[in-house]
């Protein structure tokens, strides 16, 4: 769905959410996803708004009709997936004033929330912070950990990082990551205020 809303198709790129928002998920796998994926709509939504205004109330309708709302607030939002089943990767996320969120503890004082914590392969765990850049507690430090390597081998697997103006702007960034030892973290970098790697906007 982003990159159908990178190449500028943003109604195309709606419809690929909306198709994995009625995809059938195996109870136990995939925890959060659904919610993901409806704030991926609101997301999308809001770009498509901006970049179509006429059919806003379209727009709006559509999303509130798959159970979402459009996301008209800024975020910064962190997504941790992985390409190993049956394996436990663990999202760590530290900011500015030494707070860390990880699966024990999901929320950051200075504001964020992680939603799920998966352990049985593949994701996604997501991180959000619902606050406009200039009110965030960075820099954000992130990490993943190979908590539980089971039987599939090295762990290979992508940050997506998620800024959003509030105004259908969004910025994407996605950091690469192979994590091979059992127990051990994988530095994913620091993000300030929000990345300038592509951005979507009319």
């Amino acid at each position: 769905a982003f990159a159908l809303l990178k190449k500028g198709q943003p109604e195309k790129a709606f419809d690929a959410i909306v198709r994995g928002l009625h995809q059938s998920y195996p109870s136990g796998r995939f925890a959060g996803v659904v919610r993901i994926l409806r704030e991926d709509l609101g997301l999308v939504g809001a770009a498509w708004a901006r970049a179509e205004p006429k059919r806003a109330d379209e727009i709006q309708g559509r999303i509130r009709g798959e159970g979402g709302m459009i996301e008209s607030e800024p975020s910064l939002r962190f997504v941790l997936n992985w390409e190993t089943d049956a394996n436990d990767v663990d999202f760590h996320i530290y900011d500015g004033n030494g707070g860390h969120a990880f699966y024990s503890q999901p929320t950051l004082e200075s504001g964020g929330n992680l939603y799920a914590d998966v352990t049985t392969g593949y994701g996604p765990e997501c991180f959000t912070i619902r606050r406009p850049a200039d009110q965030r507690t960075g820099p954000y430090r992130l990490q993943a950990q190979y908590y539980s390597r089971g039987p599939m081998g090295y762990g290979m697997g992508k940050l997506q990082i998620i800024d959003h103006d509030g105004r259908g702007g969004l910025t994407f960034e996605e950091r690469p990551f192979v994590v091979m030892v059992d127990h051990a973290f994988v530095d994913l970098g620091v993000v300030n205020a929000g990345p300038s790697a592509v951005r979507i906007k009319k």
